[in-house]
């Protein structure tokens, strides 16, 4: 009977996964080991977005705003302000306090980082009418004042 002899082969007969930039030239090339510790980091990242993110609900509905605020920001820089849902919670948070200017504030943030992708076009649609809602707000808050 003849021994199978398993050779580790040559480093070139490794398979490789490319990278790419936006215009489809080829950036670098990692292994398959490699893209694999990269998934699993990226998979354990979004698990801990998630667990920051019940946490952020759990304080907002035990009306411990400040808490849930600051986890949302943080969830909102960690996203670049792209994940809409950590902002229209954290906007609807600032709507229950009153506090117009930051709920402007983030939704114009918002709006410029989702502005270039027209994948996001329905959610930009729905920070249209929030900021409608919100600058109708802050008119009828000025007209209250000034008839006071």
């Amino acid at each position: 009977m003849k021994k199978i002899n398993e050779d580790t082969g040559h480093p070139n007969d490794l398979p490789v996964i490319f990278e790419y930039d936006q215009q489809g030239n080829i950036i670098g090339k990692i292994s398959i080991n490699d893209w694999k510790a990269k998934k699993e980091e990226a998979e354990k990242l979004n698990e801990i977005e998630i667990k920051l993110y019940r946490e952020s609900i759990h304080y907002y509905t035990n009306k411990d705003f400040d808490k849930a605020e600051d986890i949302l920001l943080f969830l909102i820089n960690q996203t670049d302000y792209t994940h809409y849902e950590y902002v229209e919670r954290l906007a609807n948070l600032y709507r229950r306090q009153a506090n117009t200017s930051k709920e402007k504030e983030l939704l114009l943030k918002a709006r410029r980082n989702m502005g270039g992708l027209a994948v996001n076009e329905g959610i930009i649609h729905r920070i249209d009418k929030r900021l409608e809602k919100n600058a109708n707000a802050t008119a009828k808050g000025k007209m209250s004042l000034a008839t006071d």
